[in-house]
């Protein structure tokens, strides 16, 4: 999935970032990293300004 490929190389990549790269809308780009989230495959660390993205299965 490009989604954990980008959160794997660059874990302090945005929703917006995420945005405009896949020109895709920010209720799209929360959903797929919800679903990730939930299989337990990303994870955030620290806080939604300062944190980042973990890939766990990369």
């Amino acid at each position: 999935m490009k989604i954990k490929r980008i959160l794997a190389t660059r874990p302090k990549t945005t929703y917006s970032d995420l945005e405009e790269e896949f020109q895709i809308s920010r209720s799209t780009v929360k959903r797929v990293i919800k679903s990730l989230v939930d299989k337990g495959i990303v994870g955030r660390k620290g806080g939604k300004r300062y944190g980042y993205w973990e890939v766990k299965d990369y």
